[in-house]
């Protein structure tokens, strides 16, 4: 089975690899960063798997009518992330924004302070992917959804689709989450960590 994983921010992608290993032993595992083109570079596997930010970037293409073959199965998903734009999101753009300079600054104080923040674990030492797509990632983190996307995601996941969010996210409010993404559903004690979706994604 060939899989295409896509991480969330900040995060780097070959770190999901024991995950993979671990879930989906025997497997073909692609990792890609969650950047403006990555859908464009998903490819055509059995499954792709894409985890915050990449969640946000498939459903943000499939609102503008991108297909994707195979299964897609979407962990800690969000249609917005500001908490200001009322669809799950517990940081403010403003949060956003300030981790944004505090990047430019000092890149590996700023991502060691969101890991913490995320409950996700070991920050990087080093640069996860590029500066500048990290950089945009964050602009993406502050902007409220377009019409386009929150009428997509009101109708309802694709019958290819899965999404799974935990109640006990530090980022996202699930239920709020789940009120915004219609078929997603809300895992109990999981947090925002791919090794906690995954492990809820298969009991």
């Amino acid at each position: 089975m060939r899989i295409t994983w896509i991480g969330g921010w900040g995060v780097a992608p070959e770190s999901l690899r024991p995950a993979a290993n671990d879930y989906f032993p025997g497997s073909e595992h692609t990792f890609l960063a969650p950047t403006a083109s990555v859908t464009d570079a998903i490819g055509s596997p059995d499954v792709t798997i894409a985890w915050s930010l990449g969640a946000w970037r498939l459903l943000e293409a499939a609102s503008r009518s991108a297909k994707f073959g195979g299964m897609v199965l979407l962990l800690a998903p969000f249609v917005a992330f500001p908490s200001e734009s009322q669809l799950g999101g517990k940081c403010s753009a403003t949060q956003a924004r300030f981790l944004r300079r505090w990047l430019q600054r000092e890149p590996l104080a700023a991502l060691a302070d969101f890991h913490q923040r995320a409950g996700l674990g070991t920050p990087p030492t080093e640069l996860p992917y590029p500066a500048d797509d990290l950089l945009e990632g964050l602009d993406r983190l502050a902007e409220d959804a377009s019409p386009q996307l929150r009428e997509f995601a009101s109708r309802g996941l694709q019958p290819n689709w899965q999404a799974l969010i935990g109640d006990s996210d530090t980022l996202l409010d699930g239920r709020a989450v789940c009120e915004a993404l219609q078929g997603c559903t809300l895992v109990r004690g999981a947090g925002h960590s791919i090794a906690d979706l995954l492990r809820a994604s298969q009991a």
